[in-house]
């Protein structure tokens, strides 16, 4: 696992507080117990926008990458799944809790057939989490060695 600055200092800041949070986790299951497929040479996670896939992947001027598609389509915004006065600490702790499962699965499913990045983004009050492939024809959607030039807290898990 990797972070910058930013996340250290919030990583820090929730040691301070209680940690104990009460949260209905039932809102965000198929978050926390994620189930992925492969479309069209892509890994994605399962949501309610399936249905919304195209039969192929096109590359357009903001989407150029089957990475960037990853790293676009993959991500979740958890403050928008919460109640707005569930408090951002208790959100980056369940942010964190699952960005750990979803390698865990990604791992056992695909077992080092594929490498993958997965983010946890965190500005102090939003949590955005998401994943994207590693692919040697392409660039990367993070570039992984200038995290501290990022405004959010980064964590990552390179696998």
């Amino acid at each position: 696992m990797k972070t910058n600055s930013k996340m250290r200092k919030c990583f820090d800041s929730l040691v301070k507080t209680d940690g104990n949070f009460t949260i209905d986790l039932t809102r965000i299951e198929s978050v926390i117990f994620p189930k992925f497929f492969e479309w069209d040479g892509c890994v994605l996670l399962s949501q309610e926008r399936n249905n919304e896939l195209q039969t192929h992947f096109s590359p357009n001027q903001f989407v150029p990458d089957r990475t960037a598609f990853e790293a676009d389509y993959n991500h979740i915004h958890l403050n928008d799944i919460f109640d707005e006065d569930v408090h951002p600490d208790a959100i980056l702790n369940i942010g964190i809790k699952t960005l750990e499962v979803w390698a865990a699965v990604l791992y056992k499913q695909y077992n080092g057939r594929r490498n993958f990045v997965l983010i946890l983004s965190y500005d102090g009050e939003e949590v955005v989490l998401r994943f994207y492939t590693v692919r040697q024809n392409e660039v990367p959607w993070l570039d992984i060695s200038k995290l501290e030039s990022y405004l959010d807290g980064l964590m990552l898990i390179e696998m």
